[in-house]
């Protein structure tokens, strides 16, 4: 047992290091060096090696890994095998390698530890936590490298984390016993205020459809009033100073006809399309194909900016129908746990809706390893330990004729066993 407390120490300590080396301890560096192993890339490579080492010898670790076979978490363990196989194809073994065990261990990690809770409340809490974390240090790097103004705070980074944990909150809040509920309602109100600040169009976007996901399990009042709500605001917007409002507030100084564009993504998409073609069926390699854009007729960047096309160009048909089916699972089962009134569906639905929405925007789910990773992780990690184990767990009983009561927790309850 003590054992098991260090280990799981460690774990933190090194997920956390791994935040800050890519938040405010990052390092600029051109494109066209992304594959040089600098002092950053060591350290990086010494955290990627030590959490697989100790998700090796973790107490926790064999029977975590069982336990994926549950869920279609499994589904997405494979594509991220698979990543990693790639790197034998990949025009960089070496970093498609690094990348898809990046991946692999921040996803084990989470998994393994979220294990350890015996208590959802705790696991709640840990979870949103970590979203937090993720969003701030993400704010301090805007900060470090920006300035103070909505330009400088724009990013599609800890835009995505908050929008998760207002999401998750909000939704959760509507369900919860009175206690529970203004603790969820004050992790909304934070969270909000960062997705705001950070002006990001794709997560904007992401929320609007979280909350249009939400609205049916509002109050009647609600419906009506939020609706009317944004009726307004957009009126407003329309009959004031339109263009450079909206340009200022949800573009981030771009323009209309830029952002009508998707501010250069469609170029970038028509060249991984042809990078596609030329190996559609296993890809030209996992998390390599952004960085080789100029190759393609394009730019280099960190990522796709489209998770599904970073799947799918990277590595190839198979790939994308691995990553496609968890995405089409994932779902059907955060709709199952929410049905079932469990701690965590509601909240997970529109969460993860907003994900599958900005990953058409920002490589999320499918692409190499950021920080918004470990906050996407660490929530399903929740959702599978906890969350719909509970569901299936109170549908069995249904089956049998049995009575369950729900936890304190309001209507929801969440298990773990």
């Amino acid at each position: 047992m003590r054992l098991t407390k260090i280990v799981d120490a460690m774990m933190w300590v090194l997920l956390t290091l791994a935040l800050l080396r890519t938040t405010i301890l990052v390092r600029r560096r051109d494109t066209s060096e992304f594959a040089e192993v600098d002092t950053s890339a060591t350290f990086a490579i010494f955290v990627v090696a030590s959490l697989l080492a100790l998700l090796v010898i973790h107490p926790r670790g064999k029977a975590a890994l069982m336990r994926m076979r549950e869920s279609s978490v499994m589904i997405f363990l494979i594509y991220l095998v698979y990543a990693a196989v790639s790197a034998a194809w990949s025009e960089n073994f070496q970093f498609t390698l690094f990348r898809a065990g990046e991946v692999l261990a921040v996803f084990g990690t989470l998994f393994v530890l979220m294990e350890g809770f015996t208590d959802w409340r705790k696991a709640e809490r840990a979870m949103l936590i970590v979203l937090m974390l993720v969003t701030l240090l993400g704010v301090g790097q805007r900060i470090i490298i920006g300035d103070f103004s909505i330009a400088g705070l724009h990013t599609n980074l800890y835009s995505v984390t908050a929008g998760m944990g207002f999401l998750y909150t909000l939704a959760e809040s509507l369900r919860a016993d009175p206690a529970r509920k203004r603790r969820l309602r004050i992790w909304s109100g934070v969270f909000l205020f960062f997705a705001i600040i950070g002006t990001s169009a794709g997560s904007n976007i992401g929320i609007a459809v979280g909350m249009l996901v939400l609205l049916p399990f509002l109050s009647h009042s609600k419906v009506i009033l939020i609706p009317a709500g944004l009726g307004c605001l957009g009126v407003i917007a329309i009959m004031g100073t339109s263009e450079e409002l909206v340009s200022t507030t949800l573009l981030s100084g771009r323009s209309l006809e830029e952002a009508s564009t998707l501010t250069g993504r469609w170029s970038l998409w028509n060249a991984y399309w042809q990078a596609f073609l030329e190996s559609p069926m296993v890809g030209r390699g996992f998390a390599i194909v952004a960085r080789l854009g100029d190759q393609f007729g394009t730019i280099a960047t960190t990522n796709a900016h489209n998770g599904f096309i970073e799947a799918l160009v990277g590595l190839g048909i198979i790939g994308f129908i691995t990553l496609l089916a968890y995405s089409v699972r994932l779902i059907l089962e955060c709709i199952k746990a929410s049905r079932s009134y469990v701690a965590g569906g509601l909240g997970v639905l529109v969460a993860m809706t907003m994900i599958m929405v900005n990953n058409n925007s920002k490589s999320i789910l499918g692409g190499a390893y950021d920080p918004s990773v470990v906050g996407v992780f660490a929530m399903l990690a929740f959702f599978h330990v906890f969350t719909l184990r509970a569901a299936r767990a109170k549908e069995a009983a249904a089956a049998s004729g049995q009575r369950t009561a729900p936890e304190t927790a309001g209507r929801a309850s969440a298990l773990h066993s």
